[in-house]
C-alpha cells in the first residue's frame, strides 16, 4: 500500500483530496503504545512540533480574523502535525508525536497503527496557507475549529507541478477538552474533517476569495 497522510487518518479524516494509491501489499500493523516518547512533555513536544511547517511544505498562518484561543493554538498544532507527516519519509520518528495532540482514541485507530510504515517515499511538497475561519462550540469542553486552506501548490513529490483548480479547502478539527497524562486538562483533537463540505455553505465564499496566493 502506498501510504500518505490521509490514508492514515482515514478513521477519523473526511477527506476529498488524498491522492493515494492503494496495492495489494499489506501495511504494517505497527508497535505497541509503549513507542511513543512518554518520556516527553507536553511542553517539550510543543517545542519541536513544525509550527511553520517544514523546508518543502512551509505553512503561512493568517491569524487575523479570529483570536488564537488555547482550543485554536491546539487545532493548530494538530494540523502542523499532519502537514508534517504529509512531508515525512520517517513515519516512524513523526507518529508518536501525535499522542500529545490527539485524543488516545484518535490516536490509537489512526496513528499508531501506522507506527512502523516504510513505504512513505513520495511525501507531500508545499508551501499551503492557513487562515482560522471559525470556532462551533458543540457541547461541554467539545468545540469545532474550521481552517481555511490554500492548497494550490500542494501536491506529492511524484506529481507534476501545477496549480490546483479547487484550491480553497475547509478542514475542520473537533477538538475535547480532557486530561492528559500528565494530570492536566488539554484540547486534543479527536476528529478531523479534511475536506468539510458541512460547512461549505458558511465559508465557502470566503474561503474561496482568500485562497488566492503565490508563492
Amino acid at each position: 500500500m502506498k501510504l500518505c497522510a490521509a490514508a492514515l487518518v482515514a478513521a477519523m479524516v473526511v477527506l476529498a483530496t488524498a491522492g493515494c494509491t492503494d496495492t495489494d501489499e499489506p501495511v504494517n500493523p505497527g508497535a505497541s503504545a509503549s513507542s511513543a516518547p512518554t518520556s516527553m512533555t507536553f511542553d517539550e513536544v510543543y517545542r519541536i512540533l513544525p509550527m511553520d511547517g517544514t523546508r518543502d511544505l512551509p505553512i503561512s498562518w493568517d491569524l487575523s480574523q479570529v483570536q488564537d484561543t488555547d482550543e485554536i493554538l491546539a487545532a493548530r498544532r494538530s494540523l502542523a502535525f499532519l502537514k508534517w507527516l504529509d512531508a515525512s519519509t520517517d513515519w516512524p520518528s513523526v507518529i508518536p508525536i501525535g499522542r500529545f495532540l490527539f485524543t488516545e482514541r484518535s490516536y490509537q485507530a489512526t496513528l499508531e497503527p501506522f507506527i512502523n510504515a516504510t513505504d512513505t517515499n513520495d511525501p507531500r511538497i508545499g508551501p499551503i496557507w492557513v487562515k482560522t475561519v471559525g470556532v462551533e462550540t458543540n457541547g461541554p469542553d467539545q468545540v469545532t475549529v474550521t481552517f481555511c486552506t490554500d492548497i494550490g501548490y500542494w501536491r506529492n513529490t511524484s506529481e507534476k507541478s501545477q496549480v490546483r483548480r479547487d484550491r480553497a479547502n475547509l478542514e475542520s478539527y473537533e477538538m475535547h477538552y480532557v486530561q492528559t497524562s500528565d494530570g492536566q486538562r488539554r484540547w486534543l483533537a479527536d476528529r478531523v474533517s479534511a475536506n468539510d463540505g458541512k460547512r461549505g455553505p458558511k465559508y465557502d465564499a470566503e474561503c474561496t476569495k482568500w485562497a488566492q496566493h503565490q508563492p
